[in-house]
C-alpha cells in the first residue's frame, strides 16, 4: 500500500498519508502548510523470520530496523 511519511514544513508535525498518483498534492492535515515527503523503513514478511526492517538512509532518527542513533551507520 502506498503509505508515505511526511513533515510539515510550518508546524513541524510528522504524519502519514495513503497517498494515489491521480491524488491532488498532500499538505498538512493540521495547519494546511507545505510538506515534505521522509524516508521510511519498510518491513516485510519471510518464510523464516515474522517480519524483517530494511533501514533507510537520510531519515530523522533511528529507524526500526537497528538501534543506532543515525542510519548513516547501517549498511
Amino acid at each position: 500500500m502506498p503509505i508515505f511519511e511526511f513533515h510539515c514544513d510550518k508546524c513541524n508535525q510528522d504524519f502519514e498519508k495513503l497517498v494515489f498518483s491521480g491524488d491532488p498534492e498532500v499538505t498538512c492535515p493540521a495547519c494546511g502548510g507545505p510538506v515534505a515527503k521522509l524516508m521510511s523503513a519498510c518491513a516485510f514478511k519471510t518464510d523464516y523470520h515474522d517480519f524483517m526492517s530494511t533501514p533507510s538512509s537520510g531519515s530523522k532518527s533511528s529507524c526500526s530496523g537497528c538501534s543506532a542513533t543515525s542510519c548513516s551507520t547501517c549498511g
